[in-house]
């Protein structure tokens, strides 16, 4: 019995001595020689065929992903839509090239009305066409420099809740083509593709 003991007594400080030297890289072989020295092998990647576990950022640099690029576009798209949900519009007085106070727009109809009438006496005339297609944009143009755009007041909380949106979806657009990288090798490869 004492035989065994002592043998059960050995093998755990062989064991306890390997566990320490194994938790400082060494691994004690089972095998002793016989001046009574465990061998002992250094632990590196390349004594065994052990795959180097690396992140998915290390083996996959551009990561891009339409979720976070098309979260992004919806987030500016609401920041968007909560920003003009403030701006309000009335119209003014309608401005065009210097002719500004009261309904002068009156006046651009005039020449709306003469391309009409040359286009009605001869419809393949070019000059009624031209003079009627100008006289329309002049009123457009007329019509929208007229409008007032303003700010509707609101407490800096709404602003910055208003603003958001903005930082969110600008920064899920670029993690969505892959960051930095990504966007450089996007614009790279449409640089590219021109020449």
């Amino acid at each position: 019995m004492r035989m065994k003991d002592e043998h059960i007594q050995k093998k755990l400080v062989e064991l306890e001595a390997a566990i320490q030297q194994e938790s400082k890289g060494d691994v004690v072989t089972p095998q002793k020689q016989r001046s009574g020295n465990p061998t002992k092998l250094k632990v590196t990647p390349e004594t065994y065929d052990v795959p180097v576990l690396r992140s998915q950022a290390e083996l996959n640099p551009l990561q891009k992903s339409d979720l976070h690029f098309f979260g992004g576009i919806a987030s500016l798209m609401l920041g968007l839509f909560l920003l003009f949900n403030h701006v309000r519009v009335g119209s003014g007085y309608p401005t065009f090239w210097g002719w500004g106070g009261g309904d002068h727009i009156g006046f651009l109809m005039l020449p709306l009305l003469f391309g009409i009438g040359w286009i009605f006496y001869n419809s393949r005339s070019v000059w009624g066409w031209i003079i009627s297609a100008a006289s329309v944009c002049m009123l457009v143009f007329t019509i929208i420099s007229g409008l007032r755009i303003s700010f509707s007041p609101i407490s800096m909380i709404d602003l910055i809740i208003m603003l958001i949106p903005f930082a969110f979806g600008a920064a899920y657009v670029l993690k969505g083509m892959g960051g930095p990288q990504g966007v450089s090798q996007t614009i790279r490869n449409q640089i590219e593709k021109k020449n």
